[in-house]
């Protein structure tokens, strides 16, 4: 098995991603500037105060260190964990807060056992660990901080993203709309299913009423109902259902072209003619009119809002490789389903399937 192409659930394109860690990096060094000032501060006002209550200067500048170090472990531990469910996200902040908390304080109460003066401070007795603990309000105090700046930034990251997705997804939609019968569909299509239809009639052929009907579907489908953002899922099967009626009129009786649909679909919405690209290119590149060797399985499966979308079908080696279709797909799937999609594609000597894995939430 050769697998040809592999597309990650997390994938970011490399300009936005390179412009997000630019992002994070910038935050980061304004974040240890400001708390670089505040030990400054402190430092200088401890000292004008009480200065048997202040440590080296070394010292200070060890535990800015330390806390840049615990903040960027942190920032990145709760990045890695923030698009899971709620359920996660909270379990995920109260680990992160119980390990900072007690793996902080085991380093004060390590440098204070160092013993070494300039590591103390003498107005403080601070022997027992639970001394640390009784004193640990004000780290708490600064712990909160460290999680305030990272969902602040987050959601500013979030927020901005969406916005040029929103905007990205604006101007696909309307080339979509103005090139849709074009870019879409295959004028192909048409042209043979009309052939088709004209043939039942010549032949005065039983079937002609729902082929008909199944063209009225498609039609109405692309004209109408793609007007939309989204689509019902429902909307999407039936046209599907029907496209695949169409074309099964162009290939032998005895040729296997099925869809099976499985799992429960109830108001679940999305993008429209997302999912025809993978049959359109499965009969484009895959099927060979007058061959006794086509083949093509359609197979939906939906759980929740979780689809999975796999099309299995007959191959010849001057066939697929790729193709417009499949990257109009991916850009779509970048835009809307950021971090919510998983789509392989892979093939073997005589077979070709393609399968996404999709949140529609």
């Amino acid at each position: 098995m050769n697998r040809i192409d592999s597309i990650s659930q997390t994938k970011i394109p490399n300009g936005k991603q390179g412009m997000n860690r630019k992002f994070w990096m910038i935050s980061f060094l304004v974040y240890s500037a400001a708390e670089a000032l505040y030990s400054v501060f402190s430092f200088i006002i401890t000292l004008e105060m009480c200065p048997d209550c202040a440590a080296s200067w070394l010292y200070y500048l060890i535990l800015w260190t330390l806390s840049l170090l615990f903040t960027a472990g942190l920032w990145y531990f709760l990045n890695r964990f923030y698009f899971q469910p709620l359920w996660i996200r909270i379990l995920v902040n109260v680990l992160a807060f119980t390990t900072h908390y007690f793996l902080w304080l085991t380093v004060l109460y390590g440098l204070h056992h160092l013993d070494q003066d300039w590591l103390k401070i003498r107005s403080i007795r601070q022997d027992r660990f639970s001394d640390f603990v009784y004193f640990s309000w004000f780290d708490i105090g600064k712990y909160v901080l460290k999680l305030s700046a990272f969902y602040a930034l987050k959601f500013y990251v979030e927020y901005r993203r969406s916005e040029q997705q929103r905007t990205e997804l604006a101007l696909l939609n309307k080339d979509l709309q103005l090139n849709l019968l074009k870019q879409q569909l295959s004028p192909h299509f048409y042209f043979n299913t009309l052939n088709n239809l004209y043939g039942l009639a010549r032949s005065n052929s039983s079937r002609l009423p729902e082929a008909l009907h199944q063209l009225s579907n498609i039609m109405q489908y692309v004209i109408i109902d793609c007007n939309e953002s989204k689509v019902l899922l429902s909307q999407e099967v039936k046209f599907l259902q029907s496209y695949i009626a169409l074309e099964k009129l162009r290939y032998e009786q005895n040729t296997v072209i099925e869809m099976e649909v499985s799992g429960y679909i109830n108001g679940q919405s999305i993008l429209p003619l997302l999912l025809i690209q993978f049959v359109e290119n499965a009969f484009k590149h895959g099927m060979k009119e007058k061959s006794e060797q086509n083949w093509m399985k359609v197979k939906m499966n939906v759980e929740g809002n979780d689809l999975v979308f796999h099309v299995d079908n007959s191959y010849y080696e001057a066939g697929f490789s790729g193709g417009i279709g499949i990257a109009s797909v991916e850009h779509r799937l970048d835009l809307l389903y950021d971090g919510k999609y998983n789509m392989q594609m892979q093939h073997e000597r005589n077979s070709f399937s393609v399968t996404l894995k999709l949140n529609l939430s």
